[in-house]
């Protein structure tokens, strides 16, 4: 077992608050951590087997914003991050969505998260899911790294991190981690151009949308446009690099949209799916007899029940579980679900 360790120091916060993603713009935050009672930044990468596999407390080893801030009101805190990829990944015929969930992680620890709990008049089920990067500039408190917090404590980079990027040697394409699917991630460089662009004309208004133009708001205000760039749907293409000398795919986290790839040219590894409330990757929350309905219900298996996925009875009643309407019945929420009886649905 070949090992990596990584340990540096970071300036903590304060106060915790349990908010995600505010749904209001603020500017974003600036200077370092100023509280205290952190740990160290750690992070373990090895090769286990056919597989790579990080460790990680999530902190990172850079000067991050003030948190908490006026658009991001909880405090940063260590994880306990355990992800593993394929060391020898492949690529697909197709592309792999990826929902509420994170895409990879980074060297550091510190994981790839760009989506947010944000859409349009709070309702997921609307087709309209808010960014959390607007026209290059960052909302929802974040700091130069464009990253914020969640409520678990969970720090997480939504674009390009300024600090993690400094801070690596050399000039260039940059490693800067790896996706869910075992591809690396690394910097952009002027060969790299996005194929998608904001769609033209104004979005559909009343109940249908939120109307306005296209501006780069929401996630469906982009479109990709085959051969505009040098960069697939999935923000990756296949090349040689530094650390692969003989060519391989990766993806590239890019200064405009998509920043990170929001699908997978690979296989995904489960250890990525979201396996709680705010808890952005790892082995899933031991406890509690929640995971009955979760179970029965989670067709897509990211550990939470949709609308969608809900069957009638829940689904009349959705808003009354999901108490913190981010769309979803996560694990927690699920205890107020009447104990299941029967077989699943197909």
């Amino acid at each position: 077992m070949k090992a990596i360790r990584i340990a540096a120091l970071v300036w903590g916060t304060g106060l915790s608050m349990a908010v995600a993603h505010p749904g209001h713009d603020e500017p974003a935050a600036a200077g370092t951590n100023s509280g205290a009672g952190l740990p160290e930044p750690k992070v373990e990468i090895t090769t286990e087997g056919n597989y790579r596999v990080i460790r990680a407390n999530g902190l990172p080893d850079h000067p991050a914003g003030n948190f908490p801030n006026p658009g991001n009101p909880n405090s940063i805190g260590a994880q306990n991050y355990l992800f593993r990829m394929p060391l020898h990944p492949e690529t697909n015929a197709t592309f792999t969505p990826l929902k509420r969930q994170p895409i990879g992680v980074a060297v550091n620890g510190v994981v790839f998260d760009p989506g947010t709990a944000e859409y349009w008049n709070n309702d997921p089920s609307s087709g309209w899911h808010g960014e959390g990067i607007i026209g290059g500039h960052s909302t929802l408190g974040m700091d130069r790294n464009m990253a914020h917090v969640q409520p678990s404590g969970a720090y997480h980079y939504h674009g390009v991190p300024a600090g993690l990027v400094q801070s690596l040697p050399g000039t260039g394409r940059k490693l800067i981690g790896y996706a869910a699917d075992g591809f690396p991630v690394y910097t952009q460089t002027s060969d790299d151009r996005s194929g998608y662009r904001l769609k033209s004309g104004t979005r559909p208004g009343g109940s249908e949308g939120p109307g306005g133009k296209y501006d780069g708001t929401y996630t469906q205000d982009f479109e990709f446009v085959a051969a505009s760039g040098t960069l697939d749907e999935a923000n990756g293409r296949t090349g040689v690099t530094g650390e692969y000398p003989q060519g391989t795919y990766f993806y590239v986290a890019t200064e405009e949209f998509p920043f990170y790839p929001r699908m997978t040219k690979g296989t995904p590894d489960p250890s990525f799916q979201r396996k709680g409330p705010g808890n952005g990757g790892g082995p899933p929350r031991q406890g509690g007899n929640s995971r009955g309905p979760i179970r029965r219900f989670d067709r897509d298996s990211d550990g939470k029940i949709s609308k969608e996925e809900a069957p009638p009875p829940m689904a009349r009643n959705f808003s009354s579980h999901d108490k913190n309407a981010d769309g979803f019945i996560d694990a927690e929420e699920a205890t107020s679900l009447p104990r299941p009886t029967g077989p699943p649905p197909e």
